[in-house]
């Protein structure tokens, strides 16, 4: 009667996982329910974190901007411009009253965080912080970072497209460029980081491709995915589940009929491809992705560089060389 019992309990709570699996799913293919599970913007800490007190995060007063950019649909982004240290110690209070108005440093790299949180989340100021790093007088390295559509302070909710014009809008401020005219004009039919890489990607392909504008210095992925269909067949929550659909590899068509739900694709596979064919337009790509990496399995990094037709793999010194080889180092 006892393992009876035991039996029972097993078979009801195997039971109840499947159903709370399958609800779960069916929830997802709701746009709603599934762009908050794809983006997390709404596990926003900027609710009781202040963004303009960049001294919390690690930074010197006045060593960085917030400013706001306005979208061609009316969005508000949030963005901060940050100033290497040796910059700031020189020209502290000229910099600051000019900051959105000088021409830009030599180097600016523009960051495209990941999903959840805001742009000073975590490691993010970190991460800042190791780009500063490589800024002399000589060659100075200034950084923008920016919170998409929905995360932090940035008003509206997140989309494939939103968060491209995003990037689109932020990039045109500080280029000079105009905005498109309308939203048409960044959509595509042919078209099908972490959260950051393929936005990176979409703005690339969007403002060279599609908007005919100069290209910039280089491109650089870190742990990238080739789509986000194709991801989700082997995403596994920080590696301590099994791959989320891999129940579904069993019946195929259910598979299928699963990833025709989902609402953003963002095939950066295929956005990369485009890219490096494209002709006259020269491209800077740098793919990194480690090899122990339980979120985002390195194959998925392998397949967007296989995809560009890329003959060269560096590994250990050999990044930060190509990494200084970009910056011109």
């Amino acid at each position: 009667m006892a393992s009876g019992g035991w039996f029972q309990r097993l078979y009801w709570t195997v039971a109840g996982l499947g159903l709370a699996y399958v609800l779960g799913l069916a929830a997802l293919t709701h746009s709603t329910v599934q762009r908050n599970a794809t983006y997390l913007h709404n596990a926003n800490p900027a609710v009781w974190q202040d963004l303009s007190d960049v001294e919390s995060f690690g930074f010197l007063p006045g060593q960085v901007t917030p400013f706001t950019v306005k979208t061609v649909d009316n969005e508000t982004i949030f963005a901060w411009h940050i100033l290497p240290a040796h910059v700031y110690k020189e020209h502290r209070d000229e910099l600051v009253q000019q900051v959105n108005n000088s021409p830009l440093p030599a180097t600016l790299i523009v960051s495209f965080h990941g999903n959840a949180g805001h742009l000073a989340s975590a490691f993010r100021p970190g991460q800042y912080q190791n780009l500063l790093g490589l800024s002399t007088p000589s060659r100075p390295v200034h950084v923008i970072a920016f919170d998409y559509r929905g995360f932090g302070l940035s008003t509206g909710s997140p989309s494939e497209e939103g968060v491209t014009l995003d990037a689109i809008a932020l990039l045109s401020q500080i280029t000079g460029h105009t905005l498109p005219t309308s939203i048409v004009d960044l959509t595509n039919p042919v078209l099908q980081s972490s959260l950051g890489t393929f936005v990176s990607t979409s703005f690339y392909h969007a403002w060279t491709l599609q908007l005919r504008r100069p290209p910039f210095k280089g491109l650089v992925l870190l742990a990238s995915f080739s789509s986000l269909t194709k991801l989700l067949d082997s995403y596994s929550i920080k590696g301590l589940t099994p791959p989320l659909l891999s129940p579904l590899a069993v019946y195929p068509p259910a598979l299928a009929w699963l990833h025709r739900q989902i609402v953003d694709k963002w095939d950066t596979a295929t956005r990369l491809s485009e890219l490096v064919t494209a002709k006259d337009l020269p491209l800077d790509l740098t793919i990194m992705h480690a090899t122990d990496d339980v979120e985002i399995p390195w194959p998925e990094g392998w397949e967007n560089w296989r995809r560009c037709g890329h003959n060269k793999i560096a590994i250990g010194e050999g990044v930060k060389v190509a990494l200084l080889r970009l910056l011109d180092y």
